[in-house]
This record gives C-alpha cells, sequence and structure tokens, in this order.
C-alpha cells in the first residue's frame, strides 16, 4: 500500500467527501423528479428501491432499512398499495407477518426514467479498468456496511 502525507491524505479525503456528497445530492434531486413523474413521495421512491435490491420483505425490515418507524412504513405502504406499485401478501415463515413485493410492472415503469443514467454509467465503468472498478466495489460494500450496522441517523 503507498503510503499518503497527512497533508495529501487529509486533501484527498475532503475531495473525495465533497465528490460523494455532491453525487448524494444529484441522485436525491433527480430521484424526486422521477417521484414527481410517477405521482410518488420521495420515500415512496425509496422503498420500491429497498424491495427491489432486497426482494420480498417485511414491514420490519422496511422499517429497519428506511428509517422509518413501523408506523411510517405501513402508512407508506397503503399509498403504494393503493396506488398498485406494491402488493402484501402472508409471509409463508411466520404467520403473523406479511410479505411486501413490488409490482413488475410498475417497477418497470419507474426503471425507465433510469435507463438513460445507467447506460451513461455503465459507459463510464467501461471505461475504468476492472483492478479499479474492484477498489470502488470495495469503498461501496465497506460503505454500505457502516451505514446499516450504525442505522441511517446515528
Amino acid at each position: 500500500m503507498i503510503e499518503l502525507s497527512t497533508e495529501r491524505r487529509a486533501a484527498l479525503n475532503a475531495s473525495l467527501i465533497r465528490h460523494i456528497r455532491q453525487f448524494i445530492a444529484g441522485s436525491v434531486l433527480f430521484n424526486q423528479q422521477v417521484a414527481e413523474h410517477t405521482g410518488l413521495r420521495l420515500t415512496d421512491m425509496q422503498c420500491m428501491n429497498v424491495l427491489e435490491l432486497l426482494g420480498p420483505s417485511t414491514p420490519g425490515t422496511l422499517a429497519a432499512c428506511t428509517g422509518l418507524t413501523t408506523g411510517g412504513v405501513t402508512v407508506m405502504l397503503d399509498r403504494l398499495e393503493k396506488a398498485g406499485y406494491v402488493k402484501r401478501a402472508p409471509n409463508p415463515a411466520d404467520r403473523r407477518s406479511v410479505l411486501v413485493s413490488v409490482n413488475p410492472k410498475k417497477l418497470k415503469k419507474i426503471n425507465t426514467y433510469y435507463a438513460r443514467v445507467t447506460s451513461q454509467t455503465i459507459e463510464v465503468f467501461n471505461a475504468i479498468p476492472e483492478a479499479e472498478l474492484d477498489v470502488v466495489e470495495r469503498f461501496f460494500t465497506r460503505i454500505n456496511a457502516i451505514r446499516v450496522e450504525r442505522g441511517a441517523m446515528e
């Protein structure tokens, strides 16, 4: 591993934090635009994203992943179910709970808004050597693990 000077390390850390903040801000604002086009709230959009990543999940899992209360998740799921975006079904592993899953047709409609940015992102990935992409993947794996372990707002 190459050691950087303390000054260079501090400057690099500050630059990376700035880039991460810019990326997050841009992503949030883009997601807000998609939410508005689909008639959803931003939180509802992120719930759909979480469900797409995790697959069918319990409301408790959604609460843990979104940082919402279980009551807030129930209200959000009521909205999404009424609009046809999600479906609740009995949980075969626990008869006291339900599993929430996305409606694939509605998800496909939402994903059309992301097709261009996904394509552009893949173009950027394709221009980066595989070894560097491995580093980026490890970075995001570590950052996401920290968020999950400590909770979003801790």
